[in-house]
């Protein structure tokens, strides 16, 4: 058993922000999420649709982290499957296995999510049937799967739109 020293600093570190710069041993998940994060150029916050700007909904789970917008380029007009995926976000190698499709209703059983999967399907412009589409995409972060990023995405126009949120799982 660990003493109360130890404790303490183990509770500070899982407390700190992980945007201020201050980082506890190991890859945070903000750091590991840099690597497929799309550009935040203004050029690319200004091809987000504003009703994904505007989403204020949490992701429940260990982080309970907010959705946030993002944006790939990507030229077709179908939405990806995993392996389109891995390209957009540019995961290579041994970190590819960490990318799996899943289906809406796995990724929201309950419906809790329904008004954020309706913005990323309204926001997407695929008309292709008269419909538009969806796809989600569980992203592991670190080698034990508990830090994850869900992608709830729609084809735009030449770009994938939508929205990721971070998540640890125990």
């Amino acid at each position: 058993m660990a003493d109360d020293t130890s404790y303490n600093t183990f509770l500070a570190r899982a407390n700190q922000d992980p945007r201020s710069g201050h980082e506890a041993e190991g890859t945070s998940t903000s750091q590991a999420r840099s690597k497929f994060d799309p550009s935040s150029s203004t050029s690319t916050n200004e091809a987000i649709p504003a009703s994904l700007r505007d989403i204020q909904a949490t992701y429940t789970s260990d982080t309970d982290s907010e959705f946030e917008p993002v944006f790939f380029s990507y030229a077709s007009s179908e939405l990806p499957s995993v392996d389109q995926f891995k390209k957009v976000l540019g995961v290579k190698g041994e970190n590819a296995a960490g990318v799996q499709e899943m289906s809406v209703k796995e990724f929201d059983p309950r419906g809790s999510y329904a008004e954020v999967i309706g913005k990323v399907e309204q926001a997407g412009k695929m008309e292709k049937d008269g419909k538009s589409g969806v796809k989600v995409f569980r992203v592991e972060i670190d080698e034990r799967g508990t830090r994850v990023e869900y992608y709830v995405v729609s084809v735009g126009e030449r770009s994938l739109v939508g929205v990721v949120a971070r998540a640890v799982e125990s």
